[in-house]
């Protein structure tokens, strides 16, 4: 069996210096690409968040057999601010889509990781999703579009609901790495 003997010889401060700016240039070079791919799951995270809430309107507008009504709100007291800010959810006994003493809050959601812009677009232009006690939309069928902070398009998702409040995700169908929307034309933000 051999021995072998090592003498340990340690790092000179200039040897050290460099191989932490090697390091350091190595980390920034990376920090781009880390920083695109984050929002990335972020986005991806808000839509699929947001997917739930449709589905959970749904299914709680029928199972109470009442309105339930989706809205962008900044306090989750009531229907106010942008739908990055976040979405109020409750059953809307009257279907007045205002949060009444009457009407019981299921839920507030938020997109804390999120940092872009949702547009609601649907039609007759209403900035509220409302589904019927048999699950349908009342006559809004339209679209979520979550866009990134930087407008990066490749980012971009939607969120397609129809008016049987079916909802499925935009998908990029021409291969050029863009998403398109129910219009088959690519996301735009």
């Amino acid at each position: 069996m051999a021995c072998y003997k090592l003498k340990g010889k340690g790092l000179t401060l200039v040897e050290l210096l460099i191989t932490l700016s090697l390091v350091m240039l190595l980390v920034t070079l990376s920090a781009p690409g880390l920083s695109d791919l984050m929002q990335k799951q972020h986005a991806k995270a808000t839509v699929m968040q947001l997917r739930k809430a449709i589905t959970m309107a749904k299914t709680q507008a029928i199972t109470n057999n009442t309105f339930t009504t989706l809205c962008r709100s900044a306090d989750g007291i009531a229907c106010n601010g942008k739908w990055e800010q976040g979405v109020l959810m409750f059953l809307d006994t009257d279907g007045d889509r205002k949060l009444d003493k009457e009407d019981t809050k299921i839920a507030y959601l938020r997109f804390p990781k999120f940092d872009g812009r949702i547009y609601w677009r649907a039609f007759q232009n209403r900035q509220y999703l409302q589904l019927t006690p048999s699950g349908a939309t009342r006559y809004q069928n339209g679209s979520f579009t979550i866009c990134p902070q930087d407008g990066d398009l490749s980012a971009a998702q939607q969120i397609i609901v129809n008016r049987v409040g079916r909802v499925r995700y935009a998908e990029d169908r021409d291969g050029d790495g863009l998403r398109e929307g129910s219009n088959g034309k690519p996301l735009r933000c």
